[in-house]
């Protein structure tokens, strides 16, 4: 079964009120739902403030264009958390350089991935490489991922993967600090 979280902002002239919002949001997503398989799920605009009555806690735009709300792209798209750019391999389009490290996801889970996958190697001595990866669910909490993947290289005894799925469990439970790092400019993005 998959999930597919959307979101699409709604153009605010377009939209009466709260209730119309609401209608919109629900058919877009019945509209979605019916080109899927059964078992698949559609999630739509996730961060919405289901009490809303205004515009306020619904996802609304003027012009149909993040960059009102300073969304604009300036940071870039060359900076990653390792310093390196590798086509070749997988890598995240996410630039974490310039973003908010109390709210932005992709910058604290690029870090963290980074962390993970060193820590798996410096601590676990039969793992010779580790790739890490994190995928976030749009209003879910940040120590709770849609996936946290580690591909290692070295032993696949079992004993040692579950040293390293504690291993992320551990780095999970402790985003908070990877938080605070990122805020305080403990942790360097380049």
């Amino acid at each position: 079964d998959l999930t597919f979280t959307v979101a699409i902002a709604l153009v605010d002239r377009h939209v009466a009120n709260s209730a119309e919002y609401f209608a919109a949001k629900a058919a877009i997503r019945e509209r979605l739902a019916r080109v899927l398989e059964a078992g698949d799920r559609v999630l739509v605009n996730r961060l919405d403030a289901s009490e809303a009555t205004e515009e306020s806690g619904l996802y609304l735009t003027v012009s149909g264009l993040s960059a009102e709300m300073g969304d604009d792209g300036q940071v870039g798209r060359g900076n990653r958390v390792n310093g390196l750019i590798t086509p070749g391999r997988p890598m995240s389009l996410e630039a974490a350089a310039g973003k908010n490290p109390y709210a932005h996801v992709g910058k604290i889970y690029n870090v963290l991935a980074l962390q993970i996958a060193r820590r798996i190697c410096e601590e676990i001595a039969q793992v010779k490489h580790a790739r890490v990866q994190l995928l976030s669910t749009i209003g879910a909490p940040i120590d709770e991922p849609q996936m946290a993947l580690a591909r290692i290289v070295g032993s696949e005894d079992r004993a040692v993967c579950r040293r390293v799925e504690a291993l992320v469990d551990d780095e999970l439970a402790g985003v908070a600090d990877v938080v605070a790092s990122l805020a305080r400019g403990v942790v360097q993005v380049h």
